[in-house]
């Protein structure tokens, strides 16, 4: 039943184990449409902190610091994010259009950051990607930066010291991450160019890190490499992370996520990719068993092993546009290509052309099959795109949110496009395709010759 203004009240009671003082904050829900799920979670770990749905109520977290988390719905396409500090009254408001919003300053600043970003970024675009001159380009950021931090400081006055820590960390960081993204993969550049003179200016790490620790993995990288000649191993990084940090916390945490970003996003990593391998990663978490934030590798060194080659492919089930359930089972025997895609992916749909031309020069050939999987979360997007595509060939299929489904996990799949073969025995040639390709038809060539 809609309401135009539902008030739900959901108290988050978090304590000291050593004394039983607040730590916590309070919620409240004001919703102008009926109340779908809303989520809080943690905005890197992506651990849950809040559900918050009729009467029921609430996960509970230590909270000793203050942390960027994002508030969002079931199927995570409306989202906003909050800094969460003891004693916060989050007032959450959702409009008729199901857009999240919050009361609060600090809030409202934390999305500034996130979206001027990307809007700074396109508005330069012509610049960025195409001077000779990349020194220049930290210049213009570095004039963006000091803007934010003047419109920060506006208000500065309102917030907690740290609060106004985690605001500045994440004006720097968010520029500072997409400048590594540039300079190490889109212009592969070396570390020893002053382009990434920048790197200098990042502080000394504190706990304001744990909203965005990616930039502290990449400077050391940067630091490293200055220093050495070339990786020697994951172990040695791993050591230089450590060397880096003070605190033993600071240095378990970016250890923990530079090895969950090596499994998920090896493209980031691709002087350290070289390097690993799954006896790699059987002695990474051999040495880091007594890491404080082992747990945030558990998941992805799972779907790692799973989705390597020469293992066993992943019975999955999918669904076709008549709403017929579809088992992987069903077609073991024969060479499998895997295409997983969605509506909203710009690279997915760039290389659809090379896919249909895949599956339409097999078509007639019954030992292969070719899987166009899409992972939207929207079926009627992905039904809406099918009817306009005028060339169908192969198979369709939808699996809803797969990327966050046991599909997704024992693929290991977080990014996309991504390609799969599995050969005729069920098991898996190659989990990591980065694209289709003349090497990729010789791949099928080759996987049909097998017994």
């Amino acid at each position: 039943m809609k309401s135009k203004y539902l008030l739900l009240f959901a108290t988050l009671c978090l304590f000291y184990k050593c004394k039983e003082r607040n730590t916590g904050f309070n919620t409240s829900v004001n919703s102008e449409i009926e109340l779908d799920t809303i989520c809080i979670s943690e905005l890197i770990t992506r651990k849950p902190i809040a559900k918050i749905y009729e009467n029921k109520k609430i996960k509970k977290i230590s909270l000793d610091y203050p942390i960027v988390a994002s508030i969002h719905n079931k199927k995570n396409d409306k989202v906003y994010l909050t800094i969460l500090e003891r004693n916060k009254n989050l007032n959450i408001s959702i409009l008729k259009d199901s857009t999240i919003i919050t009361n609060d300053r600090s809030d409202s600043l934390v999305n500034y950051l996130w979206k001027s970003n990307l809007k700074f970024i396109q508005e330069n675009s012509s610049f960025i990607f195409t001077t000779q001159n990349t020194d220049s380009i930290p210049l213009l950021f570095e004039k963006f930066r000091v803007k934010r931090e003047n419109e920060i400081n506006k208000f500065k006055d309102q917030f907690s010291s740290k609060t106004l820590e985690v605001l500045h960390f994440q004006n720097n960081a968010r520029i500072y991450s997409f400048l590594f993204w540039l300079g190490r993969i889109s212009k592969g550049l070396k570390p020893n160019d002053k382009y990434f003179d920048f790197t200098e200016k990042i502080q000394k790490a504190t706990k304001s890190l744990k909203s965005l620790p990616h930039i502290y993995l990449y400077k050391y990288e940067v630091d490293y490499l200055r220093k050495n000649k070339s990786l020697e191993s994951i172990t040695d990084f791993l050591h230089f992370i450590e060397k880096k940090t003070n605190s033993k916390d600071l240095a378990d945490y970016l250890k923990a996520n530079y090895i969950k970003s090596l499994i998920e996003m090896p493209s980031y990593w691709e002087k350290h990719e070289k390097l690993f391998n799954t006896e790699v990663l059987t002695q990474t978490l051999n040495s880091e068993k007594n890491n404080i934030y082992y747990n945030l590798i558990e998941q992805p060194s799972s779907s790692f092993y799973a989705s390597q080659n020469g293992e066993m492919a992943y019975l999955f089930q999918a669904e076709n546009k008549f709403g017929n359930q579809f088992n992987l089972e069903s077609i073991i025997g024969k060479v499998i290509f895997i295409d997983t895609w969605a509506t909203w992916c710009g690279p997915c749909i760039n290389h659809r052309p090379k896919v249909l031309k895949f599956a339409e020069k097999y078509k007639n050939n019954d030992e292969v099959e070719i899987l166009l999987i899409s992972v939207d979360s929207s079926k009627d997007k992905w039904l809406s795109f099918l009817e306009k595509e005028k060339q169908e060939f192969g198979k369709n299929l939808f699996i809803e949110n797969g990327m966050q489904t046991e599909f997704g996990n024992n693929y290991n799949i977080k990014s996309i496009p991504r390609y799969i073969l599995i050969g005729k025995n069920g098991k898996i040639i190659n989990s990591n395709i980065n694209e289709p390709s003349i090497a990729v038809e010789k791949e099928i060539e080759s996987a049909l010759k097998e017994k």
